[in-house]
């Protein structure tokens, strides 16, 4: 028999610790365990619950942009110029189409059958579609095709509202208004620069989406309403914009130019009553025309002035008190060497006044007063003009021009700048500074908004506060005015613009066109600015002819161009003949007008 041996007391109680402290490390751990999976619960059910649920609410829903209907543009008199049309855009909704293969698979045979007849689209192509997930069909469909697919209310289609831009009147004062491109944003013209009130709020609505990702159209709510652009008022007059456009389309097919310039503003307000170039476009279809048409010459092109630049030279000359229009000057018979070079005139002339100087347009002439003047008084009355800065007019894409720094300038530049050598002008420069001779002196900032109004068309922002700044004083305006009307007389170089019984003035200006600092040889800009002054109405244009064919000269080019314009408008607004308008002028004068 085995002998049995019992262990110690002492023995079973170690035995029993050790178990005990067996127990209460796998407790511990099971608590930790229990702890962690604790805190990821409680991380992924509260703490990161919202953005568990904006992620499922992505996945769920996608969000989709409503284009609002974009702001109508008009004309001072309340012409409608720009509107928004609504039309439509076809697509699948592949929710119902997945349930019509199934249930009805004959009936999708018969939808891509009518979407063929109607919408001229290749039967494979339908097919193609319809497997796709928020399918477009069609975009911007015709309104015949609109209302028969609208009529037949087919099964598995439906309808995106959308705008088109139209232009009722099509190129009429394209490069006034400009166009949009095809989501509604403005890029050129109006449309562009004052795009950021045109164009209105975008709206928002969510779309289910299956567990594909294909969205369920018909199960959608709209997040935020779409907000309609407001409306702008322009300062043109359409009636005078389509006497532009109809004069300036005679005058290229009479001188076949490569384009013509023309702008009608007030020059007592600075407001815009008509601007145009020709060759034009439609802003309805403006992707069959090149960009060199679409650009905006009036404010993009420059030119040098010529001979229309002597009236700023001559004006700070009789501001600074240094001549009278009956002062004599040598006119050297056409032929000047100063500086070490020659100066020509057109015609050769002896001994002119002042006013014959300006009126004869005497090269000679107008050096010599530049020189009687100086090179700083000729700079700082340029500068006063603003020559080489923008007129921050409210169209895109103007530049401000060439007029170089006084230190920039060499010795030959004070026989050349007087009459517009060296210096580069648009359009708009151009008749902001002859309206300084038509206003008494003052320096206005060429516009063309009149106002901007909401939905409920109450004024937004309202654009008649005009700025001006004088920078002659009347005397000296009335002095070159009496001067600008010699110019238009039988006497002076525009002739061609006069209108009996009418105070017409202006100047002509012939430029020869250089490129790189040479003078191409037949390449001229012809241009006439010149104003009308009457009891009811005062009215400056300026007109550039940019390379006529044949004759060239200003006053036989650009000048009858201005006399058509203006006998038009003053038939338009019933202006009649006024013979002397020198007791207003002497009013000015002691400062009563």
């Amino acid at each position: 028999m085995k002998k049995i041996i019992k262990k110690p007391r002492f023995l079973k109680q170690e035995q029993s610790n050790i178990f005990e402290e067996r127990i209460r490390y796998i407790k511990i751990i099971f608590f930790i365990c229990f702890l962690g999976i604790f805190f990821k619960l409680f991380n992924l059910q509260v703490i990161e619950y919202s953005k568990n649920a904006i992620i499922d609410k992505k996945t769920k829903f996608a969000r989709i942009k409503i284009l609002p209907e974009r702001g109508k543009i008009f004309d001072r008199n309340g012409k409608l110029l720009a509107f928004n049309f609504p039309n439509y855009s076809l697509y699948f909704d592949t929710w119902v189409i997945k349930k019509l293969r199934t249930e009805k698979p004959e009936y999708l045979d018969e939808l891509k059958n009518t979407l063929f007849e109607i919408l001229k689209i290749d039967k494979k192509e339908i097919e193609e579609k319809m497997n796709g997930s928020y399918c477009l069909i069609k975009k911007n469909l015709e309104i015949e095709e609109y209302e028969k697919i609208k009529k037949l209310k087919l099964k598995g289609i439906y309808f995106e509202k959308g705008y088109k831009r139209i232009y009722p009147y099509g190129k009429h004062a394209c490069h006034i208004l400009g166009y949009t491109n095809v989501d509604g944003k403005g890029i050129e013209g109006v449309e562009y620069f004052y795009n950021s009130f045109l164009k209105g709020k975008e709206g928002i609505y969510m779309v289910l989406k299956d567990g594909l990702g294909n969205f369920i159209p018909s199960i959608r709510k709209k997040l935020i309403k779409e907000e309609k652009g407001k409306d702008i008022v322009l300062t043109i007059d359409s009636n005078i914009q389509f006497i532009v456009e109809e004069e300036i389309k005679n005058g290229f097919e009479k001188f076949t130019p490569k384009n013509i310039s023309v702008i009608v503003m007030d020059p007592n307000t600075g407001e815009i009553l008509a601007l145009a170039n020709y060759p034009d476009y439609d802003p309805n279809n403006f992707s069959k025309f090149d960009l060199s048409i679409i650009r905006n010459k009036c404010v993009t092109d420059l030119f040098e002035p010529g001979s229309i630049f002597k009236i700023v030279t001559a004006a700070s000359a009789i501001e600074e008190n240094l001549f009278t229009p009956s002062s004599t000057i040598m006119c050297e018979y056409g032929k000047w060497f100063v500086r070490g070079h020659y100066i020509h005139d057109v015609h050769p002339y002896g001994v002119l006044t002042f006013e014959d100087t300006l009126a004869k347009s005497s090269n000679i002439g107008i050096v010599k007063i530049a020189m009687a003047l100086g090179e700083e008084k000729l700079y700082e009355y340029c500068k006063k003009f603003k020559f080489g800065e923008r007129t921050g007019i409210d169209l895109p894409g103007e530049i401000g021009g060439i007029f170089r720094p006084l230190e920039q300038w060499s010795s030959y530049s004070i026989t050349a700048i007087p009459f517009g050598q060296e210096v580069g002008i648009t359009s708009v420069q151009g008749i902001r500074a002859i309206s300084v001779f038509a206003n008494g002196g003052y320096l206005v900032k060429p516009h063309i908004l009149k106002e901007i109004k909401d939905e409920e068309r109450n004024y937004v922002i309202n654009n008649y506060i005009n700025e001006k700044q004088q920078i002659l004083s009347p005397q000296t305006t009335y002095i070159l005015r009496e001067i600008l009307k010699k110019v238009v007389s039988e006497e002076g170089t525009a002739s061609s613009a006069k209108i009996d019984g009418y105070n017409i003035y202006g100047k002509t200006g012939t430029s020869q066109k250089a490129i790189g600092g040479v003078y191409l040889k037949g390449k001229y800009v012809s241009s006439f600015v010149g104003f009308l002054l009457s009891k009811k109405k005062n009215i400056a244009i300026t007109v550039n002819v940019d390379e006529p064919v044949g004759v060239y000269y200003g006053g036989l080019v650009a000048a009858p161009i201005f006399r058509d314009i203006i006998s038009r408008i003053i038939n338009y607004y019933q202006i009649p003949p006024e013979k002397d308008l020198k007791i207003v002028y002497k009013n000015e004068i002691k400062g009563t007008n």
